[in-house]
């Protein structure tokens, strides 16, 4: 969009409420009006015709891992990242405190990764806070400065960022309580899923799906209960991230129903990929909590269609195919892999085309429920008049396979779960407010177009 009024016309625009022929106005950056197609075109406007695309909000992602600034940016860095991210259709990154060092625990850690962020990433980003024992001090502060939220580990995490332990937890939801914050959780038995891996390291087991039972299903719902009480007895706002089981959707489902200021993520992996995949792809696809189920998965979507789970984030973290390998032992290889180009189409390709799930429900999972659950709504999360122009277009009937080597991600693996993934539907143009960032297959801005996003409510 070049000039400073567009209007966005033949797309069947997805609203909150249903998908409509609406014309969508832009005047700097702002949905100004939807006009209805038999309405006589505005003066001086730039017309960019979208048909035969759904036209939707930009995605929020709610957990990316950019390893930007410190010694890891060798596997993604703010500029590859949000590359990545916006020939996928997301237009706000909302960045998690790990890799990077220092960690965004503090207020120079995150001014540090502000300003980074702020100089190379070409769609807009938000960040996470993090929450470790020595960390609550400054959650105040950092909340004032614009923080999303809090991100902590009941499972052990690394010697610099550290798990927060159950009394630790209950002091940093009692603090977040206060200002009205929100705790996010990787939530697992850390003592179980430790001993769990070290079992099977030492046994030598050549069955990498068994990876699933190292790390069973009721190690996560054991963490999600407590995660849960907590909440309820502080008055914390919580979310579950990447929640892999159904049986802590349903937990969280009934807490909900009893006020409880609970959120459920999970990420398309977790939706699309048994524990099979692990014996195929080997660490290449290793994550945690780890893929489960065919039977769970589909217990997994009936929550996604009717609205129990809230939100869809990538949990985009790269590695190097290098990494993935270096310690010659499946059990004691990282965890995690790039994915944030793929997700939505890999959502398209299972939900909307396979099992019906509608567009509406589609841009609730990854734009609406994420906007007002991080306090950016109405601003962003939305196409309605007053929120800011992030709108992608998705040809809907294009097909492709996904190859990494063709990834703007700064780790172009091949070796991946998506790796070779027959899909169907593509983001064609992403615009976030207004200015057109990816169309044609390449990136049309400049590095530092994004700008910051901070929690408002």
């Amino acid at each position: 969009m070049k000039q400073e009024k567009s209007l966005i016309v033949n797309g069947k625009v997805v609203l909150p409420d249903c998908v409509s022929e609406v014309s969508v106005l832009v005047e700097n950056g702002k949905i100004k009006a939807l006009l209805d197609k038999e309405m006589e075109q505005p003066a001086g406007c730039e017309i960019i015709d979208a048909a035969g695309k759904i036209v939707m909000p930009g995605m929020i992602d709610t957990h990316n891992h950019m390893a930007d600034p410190g010694p890891y940016n060798f596997r993604e860095d703010w500029y590859c990242g949000s590359c990545s991210a916006a020939s996928g259709g997301i237009t706000t990154i909302c960045d998690m405190p790990l890799p990077s060092e220092p960690a965004t625990v503090d207020k120079s850690g995150f001014e540090l990764k502000k300003g980074i962020a702020g100089e190379r990433s070409v769609v807009d980003f938000a960040l996470w806070g993090g929450l470790i024992p020595s960390s609550i001090k400054d959650m105040k502060e950092m909340h004032d400065l614009g923080c999303v939220g809090f991100k902590g580990f009941m499972s052990f995490a690394t010697e610099a960022y550290p798990r927060i332990s159950d009394g630790y937890l209950v002091e940093g939801m009692r603090t977040a309580a206060a200002f009205h914050g929100l705790i996010a959780l990787h939530a697992e038995n850390a003592e179980v899923a430790d001993f769990g891996c070290k079992h099977y390291s030492q046994i030598r087991c050549e069955d990498e799906a068994c990876f699933d039972e190292a790390r069973p299903w009721w190690t996560e719902y054991d963490a999600i209960q407590r995660a849960v009480l907590f909440a309820k007895m502080t008055g914390a706002r919580l979310e579950i991230c990447h929640t892999t089981i159904s049986q802590g959707v349903e937990l969280m489902q009934n807490a909900k129903k009893e006020g409880v200021g609970v959120y459920v993520e999970t990420c398309p992996h977790y939706l699309i990929f048994d524990r099979d995949v692990l014996r195929e792809k080997k660490s290449f696809a290793k994550c945690t909590p780890p893929f489960r189920s065919r039977e769970n998965i589909e217990k997994m979507w009936k929550y996604v269609m009717d609205g129990a789970i809230d939100v869809i984030g990538s949990d985009h973290g790269p590695y190097t195919d290098e990494e993935k390998v270096k310690e010659h032992d499946f059990w004691k290889e990282p965890c995690g892999f790039g994915c944030n180009d793929v997700m939505l189409a890999a959502m398209i390709s299972e939900g909307v085309n396979r099992r019906g799930l509608t567009w509406e429900r589609l841009a609730a999972l990854t734009s609406g429920n994420a906007a007002k659950m991080l306090g950016m709504y109405p601003r962003k999360g939305n196409l309605l008049p007053g929120a800011d122009a992030d709108i992608i277009f998705i040809d809907p009937e294009e097909t492709w396979s996904y190859d990494g080597s063709k990834s703007f991600s700064k780790t172009k693996s091949t070796k991946g779960p998506y790796q070779g993934m027959e899909l169907k539907g593509r983001v064609t143009d992403t615009y976030v407010r207004g200015q057109r960032v990816y169309g044609d297959g390449a990136i049309l801005c400049q590095p530092g177009y994004g700008t910051f996003v901070r929690c408002e409510a």
